[in-house]
């Protein structure tokens, strides 16, 4: 049913291909002179252009019962002769409401979705035309589009490649892919006297010392091993991610041998009482819950989330902190968490749109100091100042609404460097150590992986996609709760490869082969 699901949709998008219009009031208005928009006096016109984008779960946003009459949209359009139409997808059910879009053929000029073109909510979008290649607007970047062009770096750009050529704008990357970060509470260490644990064993140790403090989670993780990176990062592997095997033929980490001796571990963390035994069950909010209200020792994260957990902490335990730590290192040197692909969100242009130079001008100003100080801190003289040395006098919001409001406005803005924020960091609570965490110990770990990005081969079997394979999350949740003996593990990986997953490493290791693969490292 999946498969007939999905080839109906493709072809839908292959149809839509054809007959693709602008939607809103961006596509068709304004007067065209030279490829410029012009108001009636023959002065440039605001760039008028129709977006859809994901509502991101941001409170600021969701809260608006307009987003287009937005006080910052307003201003923004203002301030850089713009006038934007907004359409929110709800974060939840991004991916359907994207298959909803192209099916209804009303492809906005500007299309913003996760990752690159490989993402499912494209739908294969990009291989069948629905949006422009940028190659032609490129040529000579460096001089039409030099602020653009500098800030994003060129290995970015690469990961958006289709066929050699580029198709979207990888406006949300980034500069450092390793982001997870590895928190503990430095409150509960210092009163068992314990130094930051290095290795798995020292790891051991410090969570044994949690438990017997009567700590009700020393270690937790979220449903289907989401968040328990640090323990498969140990052993160099992650149930979401590709990597060579011994025969250099690319494979899903389930299947590796190091999976085994990864789930051996976590298997003993449970049966010692170490582990939240609902980790493969709880869901985002009670595995929240449990770490603000003191009762989780360690687990990991963005390393950008650090003021918020513990301002979420101290509510509950007024002297309780949480501090980033290096990963504890595995058997073979391996630690942290699986490296995420260089490029989290990318924009694509509707065939039909007609403004693509004008709009990587728009780009391009994003990217400069003025620009990007109003983005970050917003209107000067209202909400923060400039001293005589050139420094910034800015309060960072105190509330989740406010530095949601702040997201928005940097959502207008486009391009964002991720890895984490240089111009707001520093006024965050605890900013110092993050920035120190993410330029000394985040590049000193990380799991390289290798994405091998659509495969017709898991079309045909969409069951042994590692991302949603379900015999494994059955067969490692056995193992987990010692239902299973850890060999059953072999027997799993026989399975895999005679359901057909031979076929899907096959093709894989041929577009590994063929350097049409991604690499996240």
């Amino acid at each position: 049913m999946k498969k007939r699901k999905m080839t109906a949709l493709l072809l839908a998008v292959a149809m839509v291909a054809g007959v693709i219009t602008g939607c809103g009031k961006g596509a068709t208005q304004g007067t065209e002179t030279n490829g410029t928009q012009t108001n009636g006096k023959g002065e440039e016109a605001p760039l008028k252009y129709t977006l859809s984008m994901s509502n991101g779960l941001n409170e600021y946003i969701m809260q608006s019962t307009d987003i287009n009459q937005d006080k910052w949209l307003k201003d923004f359009d203002a301030r850089y002769n713009v006038d934007v139409d907004i359409n929110l997808l709800d974060h939840k059910r991004f991916v359907e409401e994207m298959q909803m879009m192209f099916a209804s053929g009303k492809i906005p000029d500007v299309v913003k979705c996760y990752e690159n073109y490989t993402h499912p909510g494209m739908c294969n979008a990009v291989e069948n035309g629905v949006f422009q290649s940028l190659d032609e607007y490129l040529v000579d970047a460096e001089e039409k589009y030099p602020n653009l062009m500098r800030t994003i770096p060129k290995e970015i750009w690469d990961y958006n490649k289709y066929e050699g050529k580029i198709y979207g704008i990888p406006v949300v990357y980034l500069s450092e892919t390793a982001r997870r970060a590895t928190y503990i509470r430095k409150d509960l260490l210092d009163k068992a006297g314990l130094e930051v644990p290095k290795n798995l064993d020292e790891t051991v140790a410090v969570l044994k010392a949690f438990k017997d403090m009567g700590l009700e989670y020393p270690y937790a993780g979220r449903e289907k091993w989401s968040y328990t990176d640090i323990f498969f990062g140990a052993f160099g592997v992650n149930p979401t991610t590709w990597n060579l095997n011994e025969n250099n033929e690319l494979v899903p980490d389930i299947i590796r041998p190091q999976m085994k001796e990864a789930l051996t571990f976590l298997h003993m963390l449970n049966e010692e009482g170490l582990m939240d035994p609902e980790s493969l069950t709880t869901t985002s909010s009670d595995w929240l819950n449990k770490i603000y209200s003191g009762k989780v020792g360690m687990f990991d994260h963005n390393a950008t989330q650090i003021a918020s957990f513990n301002s979420s902490l101290r509510q509950n335990v007024p002297d309780g902190e949480f501090v980033l730590i290096q990963s504890p290192e595995g058997p073979y040197g391996d630690k942290g968490a699986y490296k995420y692909a260089p490029v989290l969100e990318s924009i694509y242009f509707n065939k039909n749109f007609k403004y693509v130079d004008r709009f990587l001008k728009l780009l391009d100003e994003m990217c400069t100091d003025e620009a990007q100080d109003y983005l970050s801190y917003g209107i000067e003289g209202e909400n923060w100042t400039k001293k005589a040395d050139g420094s910034i006098e800015y309060t960072y919001p105190d509330s989740v609404l406010g530095e949601d409001e702040t997201r928005f406005r940097k959502f207008l803005g486009f391009i964002k460097d991720d890895a984490y924020d240089v111009r707001l960091t520093p006024y965050l609570p605890g900013g110092e150590e993050l920035m120190s965490w993410m330029q000394n110990v985040g590049p000193m770990e990380g799991t390289d992986n290798i994405n091998p990005g659509n495969l017709e081969s898991l079309l045909t079997h969409p069951e042994l996609d590692p991302k949603t394979c379900d015999l494994f999350y059955e067969m490692s949740a056995k193992i987990f709760y010692g239902q299973e003996p850890v060999d059953t593990f072999d027997k799993f990986v026989e399975e895999y490869k005679s359901r057909g997953g031979d076929q899907v490493i096959k093709e894989a290791t041929e577009k590994y082969e063929a350097g049409n693969v991604f690499y996240c490292r």
